[in-house]
């Protein structure tokens, strides 16, 4: 696995408390916390908060924990609505609660109980065991329930898709390699194996069954984005016009405003780059089964999204205008003696966009050949022999 993936937005709605020994902890906001006696559980069921005993491989799934106690009554360690010791909302105190599983590992924080199974679809392919339990300190002593377990059964569907596409704008899509080959696991006798070989890493699918395929796609880039045209120049302000000398005889007028000059108009944008072609894939089968594994898998090779045209500059703006200049003293004969304003000048027009690049061509077909499977999946065949020779379950 390539680090930690993220638990998703499961809602937090555990809050710490204080600690009450023995009694129901009450919060001011959220589920109260109860602490129960390890002891007084007379029966534990550990399995998935959905109800449903599944996974699929590298999706995380929240893991619920419920305790029977003697009086009969329940308690969960997620399902406030199911209340605990007299409690309507209440859940199990979370640090009191542990789970474990035979593959992955506890996801954080951990008071949300969130499962990560492998990614790896060859790790879990003969299931996931789940196991729960409470355990506390008294008396400087550690106190355990009974250790509820639960077996939950692989579904693929969260893993039936590979899309593969690198480089920068406009690169070809990777070469990819799929070999093919049949398994059969506990759960589904008539499965196939899919192993993917691609810029520089490998990557296991299950098809669990004819009618659920794996898509693999070899994916052109999409072009450069087209560059965004220069802005046009600002038009020059108009000047002020002059006020009237100091002194001079009344009614002498202001000078006039002079106009602002117009913006420049905006440069073309510059046209958006072609998408690069779809790479080609070759499928390897195993000899032995080439007509039975061939349709587990679809294969694609589109080419890049065209990139997009680049936009016009914006227009410059208009200048702006020159003010009138104060007039002389006004006499009772005068009129207003301030100088004309002049105009503002007027914005440039915006640049025209530059033409969108061209898509990518789709690449070849698959080339299609065959291989032994022994030499396919040398790599693999210790750990398929090992999920071949397991026990079948009931699907």
């Amino acid at each position: 696995m390539n680090g930690s993936p993220k638990t998703g937005h499961l809602r937090r709605g555990l809050l710490p408390a204080v600690a009450l020994a023995g009694a129901p902890l009450l919060q001011a906001c959220g589920p109260a916390e109860v602490q129960l006696e390890p002891l007084s559980v007379v029966d534990l069921q550990v399995r998935p908060a959905s109800g449903q005993r599944l996974f699929c491989p590298g999706d995380p799934f929240q893991v619920e924990v419920v305790a029977k106690l003697k009086d009969g009554t329940t308690c969960s360690s997620t399902d406030r609505t199911r209340g605990c010791l007299d409690q309507k909302d209440a859940v199990i105190k979370p640090e009191d609660v542990r789970i474990a599983g035979s593959a992955g590992f506890r996801g954080e924080p951990a008071e949300q109980f969130v499962w990560i199974p492998p990614t790896n679809p060859l790790e879990t392919a003969t299931g996931l065991a789940l196991k729960g339990w409470l355990e506390k300190m008294v008396a400087g002593q550690t106190t355990t329930s009974m250790v509820g377990e639960s077996e939950l059964r692989p579904v693929y569907q969260c893993q039936n898709r590979g899309w593969y596409s690198g480089g920068g704008y406009g690169a070809h899509g990777p070469d990819v390699e799929v070999a093919i080959t049949t398994l059969s696991t506990p759960y589904y006798p008539d499965a196939a194996l899919i192993r993917v070989k691609a810029m520089g890493g490998r990557a296991y699918f299950i098809s669990p069954s004819m009618d659920q395929t794996v898509q693999i796609f070899s994916k052109g880039q999409m072009g450069a984005p087209g560059r965004t045209g220069e802005n046009g120049e600002d038009g020059e302000n108009g000047e002020d016009g002059k006020d009237a000398a100091v002194g001079a005889a009344a009614c002498t007028p202001g000078g006039d405003g002079t106009n602002g000059t117009d913006g420049g108009p905006g440069g073309p944008g510059g046209d958006g780059g072609d998408g690069g072609d779809g790479g080609p894939i070759r499928i390897v089968l195993d000899e032995a089964a080439a007509d039975k594994v061939r349709d587990r898998v679809v294969t694609w090779s589109p080419g890049g999204d065209a990139g997009p045209a680049g936009p016009g500059g914006q227009g410059g703006r208009g200048g702006r205008a020159g003010a009138g200049g104060q007039g002389g003293l006004l006499a009772p004969a005068c009129k207003e003696t301030k100088g004309k304003d002049g105009k503002p000048g007027r914005n440039g027009r915006a640049g025209v966009p530059g033409r969108p690049g061209q898509p990518g061509r789709p690449g070849p077909p698959p080339e299609v050949t065959t291989m032994p499977r022994a030499s396919l999946f040398a790599a693999e065949m210790g750990v398929i022999t090992r999920i071949e020779a397991a026990k079948a379950k009931p699907q």
